[in-house]
């Protein structure tokens, strides 16, 4: 069932070429996608920290203040389950531009946006505390390079998840869906995976147009079934790869193998939540990346597609559950 899972993540409604890119990343492990990231998960336990990174600068040429939809809305979701499930401390890293819309879609998932101090201290205590950490990063390459050995050893984090995360290519520069360079402004988060790598701590990356962070890892198919994937596709790997028709439903598909693997049904992502995030997300100004617009859409797909999405997931992790009993 947990394949099921994978394909229901994959549904390549947009078109974009994605599920081309399924096979070569699934060969690259031994199960399921969503289950071998959810398995960097399962050993999470009270006070750990665990990286998430997101957040797409749709139209940096306007404001660095425009990010995407898709993106926080599913980390919102992951950092809950994380949260809620673990009393794990989900550290959200993004740029600095993005810090305040991405801040309030995780707290409409129930988390209450705290410094590292806090919640150490809130997670430390008996009487559970619902806390995530927002964290900016730098633009320059030197300082970032920086900022990425000393995060990784301040927080010593379990694990590494990157979601619709524009990746460095080859040359050192950033491009969109549409094959355009939209570097400018954009922080280098892409040394805060590498550092996390070279340590053998776990890596994810969740993306939906072979631009993203972990595109690296099936650059071949890349090029060959995405449009502009030459010029696109991210040079940075991650040890798990999860091609996703939306990158949000990565993120929920992560989550329904995580509840599946624990026995745990209540840190499924469920419609609700989903109408619920992505509501917030719109209000706190982020955008619907393919159209521009601060509406309550994801990559051009109605919030009705998306709980939709939802509805699959969470009935197919709850019969995976059940058929395991």
């Amino acid at each position: 069932m947990l394949h099921l899972i994978d394909r229901i993540m994959n549904l390549d409604i947009g078109n974009r070429g994605v599920e081309k890119l399924y096979e070569p990343a699934r060969a690259r492990n031994n199960e399921a996608l969503c289950a071998a990231a959810a398995r960097t998960l399962v050993g999470v336990g009270r006070g750990d920290c665990v990286i998430l990174i997101t957040g797409s600068l749709t139209r940096p040429w306007v404001t660095p203040r425009i990010g995407e939809t898709d993106g926080p809305v599913g980390v919102a979701a992951l950092a809950r389950a994380l949260s809620y499930g673990f009393n794990a401390i989900p550290v959200i890293v993004t740029d600095h531009s993005l810090q305040e819309p991405i801040g309030q879609t995780v707290q409409a998932a129930g988390l209450s946006v705290v410094t590292l101090e806090q919640a150490k201290r809130g997670t430390a205590n008996p009487r559970f505390c619902s806390v995530a950490v927002m964290q900016g990063f730098p633009i320059d390459d030197a300082e970032a390079q920086g900022e990425a050995t000393r995060m990784i050893d301040d927080l010593s984090p379990k694990a590494v998840i990157s979601v619709e995360r524009a990746g460095m290519t080859p040359r050192g520069t950033y491009h969109n869906m549409l094959g355009q360079d939209f570097s400018e402004g954009r922080a280098r988060i892409d040394y805060l995976v590498q550092e996390a790598a070279a340590r053998k701590i776990p890596t994810t990356g969740v993306g939906d147009g072979g631009n993203e962070i972990g595109m690296g890892a099936v650059a071949e198919a890349v090029h060959a079934h995405v449009p502009h994937g030459p010029v696109l596709c991210a040079k940075l790997p991650t040890d798990v790869l999860l091609p996703a028709g939306v990158s949000n439903w990565g993120c929920y598909a992560i989550v329904a193998a995580l509840a599946v693997l624990t026995g745990r049904p209540e840190l499924i992502h469920t419609p609700a939540m989903e109408r619920r995030l992505v509501d917030a997300a719109a209000r706190a100004g982020l955008v619907d990346g393919n159209t521009g617009k601060c509406e309550s859409t994801v990559d051009g797909l109605s919030l009705d597609v998306h709980v939709g999405i939802v509805e699959l997931l969470l009935t197919t992790a709850l019969r995976s559950m059940k058929a395991a009993h």
